[in-house]
């Protein structure tokens, strides 16, 4: 068994659901002791986190990480291990570390975005896309719904062309309204950013505001959760961890 493996099973059996609110604070780098014994919860195994953690950073398969661990309001393990940058200089992980969600955002924003709209009646999933996206059922795309954005279902590609230069929202948009589909909808699955985006676009059409502005309004900050959202602020530049090499770091 791999050690990513192992470390995802026995995190796996130990996790339950931390609130939002419970993020660690502080740039401590040790471990937080439970407040109290968690029913259910084999704790004499959270000592095992260490050693895989540190076995998985010594074999290179990451620069450093965040675990914690909780149950309802009571967090049994946090811990923050290695780097969080290597390049240009090494900085230590700490507990607070902002991490890039990547196409996590599409369930922790986009989608719950895209069903608040539903239970409101403001948006059903059954509309077309191109009634809030005009032009987009061009080329035979007119019987693609909501529904199907959301499911990967669409018969879109993957993305769009990455391949000729072009930049800006209302560029994409209009990439999305010139695809060709590959299937017809609902024939086969096929994970597309481009499901994705467009339902980003068709929540700031329903609701009149941008994605980033009614995510943090509706989703975030009901929820407590100050840590998340698009366009970080100065404050937590020097905290977030890089995701990948910049080309002009090599040139």
């Amino acid at each position: 068994m791999s050690l990513t493996t192992r470390l995802v099973t026995i995190l796996v059996a130990l996790m339950a659901a931390v609130p939002a609110w419970a993020q660690p604070a502080g740039r401590a780098r040790g471990v937080a002791a439970p407040s109290r014994p968690a029913a259910g919860v084999d704790t004499a195994r959270l000592a095992e986190i260490d050693t895989l953690v540190e076995e998985a950073i010594a074999a290179k398969a990451m620069p450093g990480a965040v675990v914690v661990v909780g149950r309802g309001d009571t967090v049994l393990y946090q811990k923050a291990f290695g780097q969080r940058a290597v390049a240009p200089l090494a900085e230590l992980m700490t507990l607070d570390t902002v991490f890039d969600l990547a196409s996590l955002t599409k369930v922790v924003a986009t989608t719950t975005a895209v069903m608040q709209l539903v239970e409101r009646g403001q948006l059903r999933l059954n509309d077309p896309v191109a009634s809030w996206v005009p032009g987009f059922e061009r080329y035979g795309k007119g019987d693609i719904t909501i529904r199907h954005l959301l499911t990967h279902v669409s018969g879109l590609r993957p993305d769009v062309d990455l391949g000729e230069p072009w930049q800006g929202y209302e560029a994409a948009i209009e990439l999305a309204k010139d695809e060709v589909p590959q299937s017809r909808p609902g024939a086969r699955f096929v994970y597309s950013d481009i499901n994705f985006f467009l339902l980003g676009h068709i929540v700031g059409r329903v609701s009149g505001e941008p994605l980033e502005r009614y995510v943090a309004r509706h989703v975030f900050d009901p929820l407590g959760m100050t840590d998340t959202g698009f366009l970080p602020t100065v404050a937590r530049i020097g905290r977030i961890a890089p995701t990948e090499r910049c080309r002009f770091l090599d040139a």
